[in-house]
Parts: structure tokens; C-alpha cells; sequence
């Protein structure tokens, strides 16, 4: 009887996953609800499915933020990089400066401080894995990290939006806020991309710009932790965002922009949802305390810090 209740609950909790799924593909489910779902579901069913669903989601966002890049002229994201350049540059050393501070206060381990730094820093699940790499960080390490930066992830698809409304920030400020403060590229494109079209734009491009970063840090990260080897990742799809960004400028797409946004936005949508039915009991129960103040202490103090930026630069 139990084999076949425990059939029944798989059986459902698979249907129930096909039906979120096909509303995510369709856009009717939004990004930020998509991801409660998900994290619902990962929550209540981990554990009844053997599929690589973190994996898929990681791949549908890079194909969803390429396909954003044919709406996007390569002038404009030149210029919108450079703007924020030196912001950029400020935000990812102040903020690496402060985690390790704080995680010598709090007698961390120096791996798992230089962890949760870059994620919170520059572009979290990717920068965390690059630099993983570079410092020869244990599993346990890897997955503590990942799920502090992911649920901090959640809580800004949600908080992002309301404060930008709530302050009436403008599409340019929201999407500039938005790149700096909040770590995943998955949660700041379905930020912006509830906001507005004019943030979704100025927030990729400012996001994709901080994520080129990835690779000094993980060399400095190397040697700090005097890892003896440094592996160079370069993130590709940024590569392919920008030669479709190339193509974009060269030939007019304006005729397919009403079907590629929507498309884009989509793929987002579905990809925080698997993203968050890979977050379960089992990862949240081995955060320690001092690992997830850590992450929440960078990440307000981030958050108020590029607010106050985009306020009154």
C-alpha cells in the first residue's frame, strides 16, 4: 500500500510539474511566480523525479538571453556598458572586500567566504562555480553557497519590483539596480523584465557586462587561497549574445522582435521554475548560520548601496 501511495504521489507531482511547465512556455506564468511554484514544488516533491532539471534550466536561460540579444543594436550595449562600467568595477571590489571581512569575523572557512563573496559580487551560481573551480572548493562548500545565493535570488524577484514601484524608479534606474544588486542573471532578467522593456534591455546588458568579471576574480581567488591552479571559464554564451547582438544591427529583425521578446521572457520564466525545483529540504538543511548571514548581510548592504547609487548618481 505504500509502494502504491508513494506511485500516486510521484504520478501527481509529475503532472503537476508538466502543467507549470507548459504555462511557463505559453507566458502564463510569470517569472517571479514561476519560481515560487518551482520552489514550492522542490520543497513538498524532491526527490520524485531523476530528471536533470538544474541543468536544462541553466541551458535555457543562456539560449533565452541570446535570443534577446537580436533585439539589442551591439551600439546600444556599448554604450550601456560603458556607463556602468566604473560603477561596476566599485560595486564587484567593495562588495568581495567586505565578505572577506566579514567571514574573517565570523571565523568562516576562507573557501567558502571567497564563495559566497563572488556569487553575491559578480553573477552568483556562475561565478560560484568558476571560482569553485579556481580554489578547489569541496562539494559541501559548492552547494552551501548555491543555496544561500539562490534563495536570496528568490526574495529579490519579489523585493526588486515592489521598491521600484514603490520609489517610481525609472525603467533606466530599475534596470541599472537591478544588474548591480541582485546576483543571478535568471533573477535579474525576470526582475526587469516585469518592470519594463527598457529595463529588461539596460539590466542584461549591465548584468552580462558584470559577469565578464568572472574571470579576475577567479584568478585573484586562486591565488588568495593559494590554490596552486587557476582554470580559466569563459562564460560562452556571452559570446553568443553578443554576435547575435552583431547580426541584430546588421540586419533588421524589427518584423521578429514581437516574437522573440515574448519568447525570451518565456524561456526565463520556465527556466526559474526548474531552477527552483532543484532547491530542496536536504540543501537548505546544510546552511550554517554564520554561511547565511554572511550571504544576507552582503546582500542588503549591496542592495541599499546601488539603490542609493542609482537615486542620486
Amino acid at each position: 500500500m505504500a509502494s502504491k501511495s508513494n506511485n500516486n504521489i510521484q504520478l501527481a507531482s509529475n503532472i503537476l510539474l508538466i502543467i507549470l511547465t507548459i504555462l511557463c512556455a505559453v507566458g502564463l506564468l510569470k517569472a517571479s511566480y514561476a519560481l515560487a511554484a518551482g520552489l514550492a514544488w522542490g520543497w513538498f516533491f524532491s526527490g520524485s523525479h531523476q530528471l536533470p532539471l538544474g541543468s536544462w534550466a541553466s541551458l535555457l536561460l543562456k539560449v533565452a538571453i541570446v535570443l534577446l540579444g537580436f533585439t539589442l543594436p551591439f551600439g546600444e550595449l556599448v554604450t550601456n556598458a560603458g556607463d556602468s562600467f566604473w560603477l561596476t568595477v566599485v560595486v564587484i571590489a567593495s562588495a568581495i572586500i567586505l565578505g572577506l571581512l566579514i567571514g574573517k569575523l565570523f571565523t568562516l572557512d576562507k573557501h567558502q567566504t571567497w564563495l559566497i563573496s563572488s556569487g553575491t559580487a559578480i553573477c552568483g551560481g556562475s561565478a560560484i562555480a568558476a571560482v569553485g573551480s579556481s580554489i578547489k572548493a569541496n562539494h559541501q562548500q559548492m552547494v552551501v553557497s548555491l543555496a544561500i545565493v539562490f534563495l536570496l535570488n528568490a526574495v529579490a524577484l519579489f523585493v526588486y519590483p515592489a521598491v521600484g514601484h514603490w520609489l517610481e524608479l525609472s525603467q533606466q534606474q530599475f534596470g541599472i539596480w537591478a544588474a548591480l544588486g541582485i546576483h543571478d542573471t535568471s533573477s535579474v532578467v525576470g526582475a526587469a523584465a516585469e518592470y519594463g522593456k527598457e529595463a529588461l534591455e539596460i539590466a542584461t546588458t549591465a548584468k552580462l557586462a558584470r559577469a565578464l568579471w568572472i574571470i579576475p576574480v577567479a584568478l585573484v581567488a586562486s591565488f588568495a587561497v593559494s590554490s596552486g591552479k587557476f582554470r580559466l571559464t569563459i562564460p560562452l554564451f556571452i559570446v553568443f549574445f553578443l554576435l547575435a547582438s552583431s547580426v541584430g544591427s546588421f540586419i533588421n529583425l524589427d518584423a521578429f522582435a514581437e516574437y522573440i521578446q515574448p519568447a525570451a521572457k518565456n524561456l526565463f520564466a520556465l527556466s526559474l521554475l526548474w531552477m527552483g525545483t532543484s532547491l530542496n529540504k536536504q540543501a537548505i538543511k546544510t546552511i550554517p548560520v554564520k554561511a547565511m548571514l554572511l550571504g544576507v548581510i552582503l546582500w542588503i548592504v549591496l542592495s541599499i548601496a546601488t539603490l542609493a547609487v542609482v537615486l542620486y548618481w
